[in-house]
């Protein structure tokens, strides 16, 4: 049993494939028994995996990052969408409903595989949560921290009092040039899960993205998808659930890192050139570069691991 000397602490339980393991979340505490509250090492935990490589289960990953748990939490105010697990078979018909493979675009593997392998079941810390998707896909967990990092400063959905997001610390992309009809179809489509946010920004507009891995939910009519809502299935798990925005960024990478995203013309094996393309859509063009210069000055500099990281606030 772990006793506590804190001002305040949340507790919770998280589900293992091994039992139950007590969690705690809290601005400022100390455990009489030796609870960890350190921050990760400099270099991370997982390294890339080949691409085609056999991944491990989520269950071995979160066996794996429960041996060497900490409570450190710079993001306390992701305590809700870190326990939050969204209901697997509303996922997978969410991406059934819509997908990439029978376009031409994306290799059969990228539905069969990759999209039926998100789940978004994993509780902890933000950054367990970070590990625990960074071992599930064979990534480098410091390449998702740094993307974070750049996409939200590592908030997962800040409100203001209202209820509204914050611009960029969990929700962004807003509209500019794409048409009101098909803005509009999506922007319904969000309202029907729990927020309207056209009463926020104005009829057409909303957010395009969700997460602190800035995770894109808008699919335009005019890439070539037909999709429900104009919306491409990860809308409300990716705004609800931080274990499912970065399940399914951790599937992205790896999925592109295999080659298996034919729409970009690479046969894989360059994880940056994919990292880019999660932030501009395209290939080593010049926004893609210096998207993938700016994550990787956020790894050169560890800014997770600087003293100011837990006082930054939208």
């Amino acid at each position: 049993m772990v006793t506590f000397r804190f001002h305040s602490v949340t507790l919770r339980w998280r589900f293992l494939a091994s039992g139950l393991v007590l969690i705690a979340l809290c601005a400022g505490w100390s455990t009489a028994s030796g609870v960890a509250v350190t921050p990760p090492p400099a270099n991370g935990y997982y390294a890339l995996k080949a691409p085609g490589a056999a991944l491990p289960s989520a269950a071995a990953c979160a066996n794996q990052i429960a041996a060497h748990h900490s409570a450190w939490e710079p993001r306390p105010s992701n305590a809700q969408a870190n326990s939050t697990m969204p209901n697997v078979t509303k996922v997978h018909s969410s991406f059934a409903s819509r997908p990439r493979s029978t376009y031409g675009t994306y290799d059969p593997r990228w539905d069969s595989y990759l999209l039926a392998r998100v789940t978004g079941h994993d509780t902890g810390t933000t950054d367990e949560i970070i590990q625990w998707a960074a071992c599930k896909w064979g990534l480098p967990d410091n390449v998702l921290r740094a993307i974070a990092v750049r996409e939200s400063t590592w908030f997962q959905y800040a409100t203001t009092a209202s209820g509204a997001c914050v611009t960029y610390y969990g929700c962004g992309d807003f509209f500019s040039s794409e048409p009101l009809t098909d803005r509009k179809t999506f922007c319904n489509e969000l309202a029907g899960y729990g927020r309207d946010y056209q009463a926020d920004y104005g009829s057409g507009y909303c957010p395009k993205t969700f997460s602190m891995v800035g995770e894109m939910s808008w699919s335009s009519p005019s890439w070539g998808f037909d999709w429900a809502g104009n919306q491409n299935g990860t809308f409300p798990f990716n705004r609800n659930s931080t274990a499912f925005a970065l399940d399914y960024l951790g599937a992205h990478l790896r999925g592109c890192y295999n080659g298996w995203e034919w729409w970009l013309n690479r046969s894989g094996g360059d994880l940056w050139g994919c990292v880019g393309s999660w932030y501009a859509g395209d290939w080593h063009s010049a926004a893609a570069d210096g998207y993938i210069a700016r994550v990787k000055d956020e790894i050169s500099t560890h800014r997770w691991l600087q003293a100011s990281w837990p006082t930054e606030r939208p």
